[in-house]
């Protein structure tokens, strides 16, 4: 019997599940936010606004591998797959155009 798949919604931030009231960030006004966990998003910020994705990542396997939800091996894999598409670290669809006009113009 394979484990169940956790179900979103999502930390857009860090990509913890979000089961509960609880685990809901705050935002200015001290209401629950939508996005994003107590961990990362409190009272309409970031608790981390200086902390980088690969930072993050690697803050999330060692929580991760140390309660015992994977391996760091997983962790680092599912994360670096996962990481990148939710809301506070994709990048915005213009500069992702920009970014591929620039490749284009490398290969020709």
């Amino acid at each position: 019997m394979r484990p169940q798949e956790p179900r979103g919604p999502f930390c857009q931030s860090c990509s913890m599940p979000l089961n509960a009231p609880v685990d809901f960030g705050t935002e200015a006004s001290g209401y629950r936010g939508n996005d994003y966990c107590q961990f990362c998003y409190r009272d309409g910020e970031f608790t981390e606004s200086d902390i980088s994705m690969p930072q993050m990542i690697d803050r999330c396997v060692m929580f991760m591998s140390t309660h015992g939800v994977m391996t760091q091996s997983e962790a680092r894999g599912l994360l670096t797959e996962v990481m990148p598409r939710l809301k506070r670290w994709r990048a915005p669809a213009a500069e992702q155009h920009d970014r591929r006009l620039l490749a284009t113009e490398d290969i020709c």
